[in-house]
């Protein structure tokens, strides 16, 4: 053991205070680690009281002179004749005469004790030992050992004692080093963010710096910097955000809420839903919450500083809001850290404001960048540069070039029609398949609807049994007239029975007829002559339910004229407009298949629709087609893909080149 003495020598015949040594070394260990304090004191007692075989332990710390706290304690709840709530009233006087000695105590048990020296109430013997001269913190550890204790046995305890102090000075040691080492960790990172603030008179760059350097100053999870607009507050910047959507709600709340609080005056701190707040900032403070989803806010007003002692602040420049998504531990310093981040930001705002507000300031800031342009070792490269860029803007203004619009479409034969189903049913039975020939009128697909058919049924049945019915009646009347007079039935029932049947019969025929002209609609025709142009039939359609009006296969004429459909950008309609009132409706294209990059085709323009439409991409299109001679292209495949130019007329170089990046810069400029 490196960093204590060892409490007794080391005995083969003293199991326990081997294990005592072990566990010295563990809390040793534990010392130089990052373990809070009350977490090590626990530890401290749980490991050695079961092992030093004593009843109970306390650790006392006296803050300031006069002041005593039982700081920690084990099983003294369980003591003879002391509760551990009583326990800091007996106690007192004999914990403050130990560490007045400065010496270790011990003290027999329920004993009354030399006179002007404190008594022992309880049954335990006490063994008292202050820490150690030096440390910053004043106290005792105390042992409760049960009855009287052999001298042999109090040598032992007191050289335990004296190792815990001992560890207890270590572990404070250890806890001051790691507070200097955070505090001038602080420092440095304060004195960063005071170089980094102050480097640029720049408004959004210095509130940008603001942000982004605050939160690694406070390390906390987000800070914005707010400037005064007139009566309201606008976001400059937010840490982590490259560029603020300034109509975003949280955005939107962010500005009420800073408005609200500078109106105040004052810092305004929330934490995990308390906060002492006034009512016109409440409601702003609990709607930016609810948006943002924050645990820990402070705002922190920015004065504008004034210049001479005794002057103070100003008015309210800004505001600077920090937040964390997580509850903090340590709410002093990080308020203690914004106030002094606060002072900073407000000196660098009120400076990069006020030159901001000088009279063509971004004028000379251009000029200030440029400034080496015209020093005399560079005036001659200017001189050459300028007039190199004149020669370049005079071509690209005089010299004229093709404009063309570049666009994508498909070849498609010219005559095409979709197979529709003319019914809700069944596919029954597929007489087309990919790349079969059809004829005008031939059956394509045949569908069947189980409803159809029985109610067929039930129509063919019931008249068979009217027809039946028929013909006994018209057997009766030539029965009845051959009959004696007194066997005779009704003549006149008869004859409306008759004509009952009749009328009966010939409303079935009517409801056969339409049903059968419904079945035989039910076989889907081909409306040109062509090929079926749909792949996999079988899988799509075959015994599948479809319904009235469904697309079921594409037919179409491959062997007649062909067409190329194109899809123009609505952005770029209006170029093939215009060309079409100068030059005329039928403008020339170019085009090429991308399965034959290298063959140009030619063809023109023959109709142009009136209204954009919506492509499968939700892409706003003008549908354009273009008419070729089919005899010229060898791949004619439907749907194609195809790359095609159309030709605009003539315009100036720079504009052909250039022309995207001009319609962007006006629809900015525009909005």
């Amino acid at each position: 053991m490196s960093s204590h003495s060892s409490p007794v020598p080391s005995d083969p015949a003293s199991p326990d205070w081997r294990e005592i040594e072990d566990r010295l070394d563990e809390i040793a260990a534990a010392a130089r680690s990052t373990i809070s304090e009350a977490d090590f004191f626990r530890l401290l007692f749980d490991r050695i009281v079961p092992a030093a075989g004593v009843a109970g332990a306390a650790l006392w710390i006296a803050p300031r002179p006069g002041e005593l706290r039982l700081e920690c304690q084990l099983h003294l709840d369980g003591t003879p004749r002391e509760a551990a709530g009583d326990l800091p009233l007996s106690h007192g006087p004999l914990v403050e005469e130990v560490l007045a000695a400065g010496e270790p105590r011990v003290v027999t048990p329920a004993r009354k004790q030399a006179p002007g020296l404190a008594d022992n109430p309880t049954d335990c013997t006490l063994i008292l030992c202050p820490f150690v001269p030096g440390a910053r913190k004043q106290g005792v550890v105390e042992f409760f050992r049960r009855g009287q204790v052999p001298a042999s046995e109090i040598h032992d305890y007191l050289r335990l004692l004296a190792a815990l102090v001992e560890l207890i000075a270590d572990f404070d040691r250890h806890r001051e080093l790691a507070e200097f080492h955070g505090h001038e960790e602080a420092w440095r990172k304060g004195e960063r963010f005071a170089l980094r603030v102050h480097e640029s008179l720049d408004l959004n760059r210095t509130a940008y710096t603001i942000a982004n350097e605050g939160r690694q100053l406070l390390g906390c999870d987000r800070v914005s910097v707010l400037m005064r607009r007139g009566a309201t507050f606008r976001s400059l910047a937010i840490s982590g955000v490259d560029l603020l959507e300034r109509r975003a709600p949280l955005v939107r709340r962010l500005e009420r809420l800073a408005s609200s609080a500078a109106a105040t005056g004052d810092p305004l701190w929330y934490s995990d839903g308390v906060a002492d707040l006034p009512t016109e900032v409440e409601g702003a403070l609990h709607d930016y919450v609810d948006e943002s989803h924050c645990r820990v806010l402070l705002v922190v007003p920015v004065a504008e500083p004034r210049a001479g002692e005794g002057h103070g602040a100003g008015d309210a420049l800004g505001v600077i809001v920090i937040e964390q998504f997580q509850a903090s531990a340590n709410d002093a310093e990080l308020r203690s850290r914004a106030t002094a981040m606060a002072r900073h930001a407000a000196v660098a705002l009120a400076n990069a404001r006020a030159h901001t507000q000088l009279p063509l300031s971004s004028v000379g800031r251009s000029l200030e960048k440029s400034r080496w342009l015209v020093e005399e070792s560079q005036l001659p490269r200017t001189v050459l540069a300028l007039l190199a860029a004149a020669v370049i803007v005079a071509g690209l203004a005089l010299i004229p070039a093709d404009f063309d619009v570049e666009v994508r479409g498909e070849l498609q034969p010219e005559r095409r029609r979709d197979v529709f189903a003319s019914d809700d049913g069944v596919v029954s039975e597929l007489l087309a398949d990919h790349g079969r020939a059809t004829r005008e009128g031939e059956p394509l697909v045949v569908l069947r609807k189980p409803q159809l058919d029985l109610e067929l049924s039930r129509v063919v049945g019931e008249l068979q049994t009217a027809e039946k019915k028929l013909a006994a009646v018209q057997a009766e009347r030539l029965t009845n007239a051959r009959a004696a007079p007194d066997a005779r039935r009704n003549v006149h029932q008869l004859t409306a029975d008759e004509e009952e049947l009749k009328k009966l019969l010939e409303g079935l025929r009517e409801q056969r007829t339409i049903l059968e002209h419904q079945r035989s609609e039910l076989t889907v025709r081909s409306s040109l002559d062509g090929q079926a142009l749909t792949w996999n039939l079988k899988e799509l359609l075959e015994a599948r339910p479809v319904q009235r009006g469904q697309a079921l296969l594409t037919v179409a004429d491959l062997e007649g004229p062909w067409e190329l459909d194109l899809h123009v950008p609505d952005y770029r309609a209006g170029h093939i407009l215009e060309a079409r009132k100068q030059l005329g409706n039928e403008l020339d294209v170019s085009f090429a298949l991308t399965s034959e990059p290298g063959t140009v085709y030619q063809g023109k323009i023959v109709e142009m629709a009136l209204s954009t439409e919506m492509d499968e991409e939700s892409i706003p299109t003008v549908p354009v087609t273009v008419a070729f001679d089919r005899n010229e292209v060898a791949g004619l495949r439907p749907g194609a893909t195809v790359i095609a130019r159309i030709h605009c007329g003539r315009r100036a170089i720079g504009y052909v080149w250039l022309h995207d990046l001009f319609e962007a810069v006006q629809s900015h400029w525009w909005w």
